[in-house]
């Protein structure tokens, strides 16, 4: 009985971190640039490649990719304190909405050529960029003196 309350207080104490560390806007910044270095290497290696059968231009592709490796070099430099981490944080907020709207775009100027599976990858995508984007400005607005 004692071993399962220790492991459970661990758990809590886990969660307890991660909550605090979602409250970190230097850490949003790095789950930031994780996620646009998984979407440019995804964009060009799955999509743009032809591994998986989008329908749109390679070109457009290999565009939305590099605008994601962009987010990346700039989440790295804010990460870096070249820029203060909430400016930096609202900023690429904005930015990630702004590549939802282009993506959003995208897909209804080319509906007729799009596969499902290109519409099912970028709602996924939007499923997890959308929230992050609300909770990066969220986190930005806040008074924080940590990192």
């Amino acid at each position: 009985m004692c071993e399962r309350q220790a492991v459970r207080y661990q758990i809590v104490n886990i969660i307890r971190n991660i909550q605090l560390l979602m409250q970190t806007p230097r850490y949003l910044l790095a789950v930031d640039f994780f996620g646009a270095i998984a979407t440019s290497l995804a964009t060009t290696f799955l999509l743009a490649s032809g591994r998986m059968p989008t329908g749109l231009p390679t070109w457009l592709l290999y565009s939305l990719a590099m605008v994601a490796l962009g987010f990346a070099c700039f989440d790295a430099a804010a990460i870096s304190q070249f820029f203060d981490a909430r400016i930096a944080l609202a900023t690429i907020a904005y930015l990630n909405l702004s590549y939802c709207v282009a993506v959003l775009v995208v897909l209804c100027v080319c509906r007729r050529e799009a596969t499902q599976l290109c519409l099912f990858y970028f709602c996924v995508e939007l499923a997890i960029v959308i929230p992050l984007a609300y909770w990066e400005l969220t986190i930005s607005k806040k008074p924080f003196a940590g990192l």
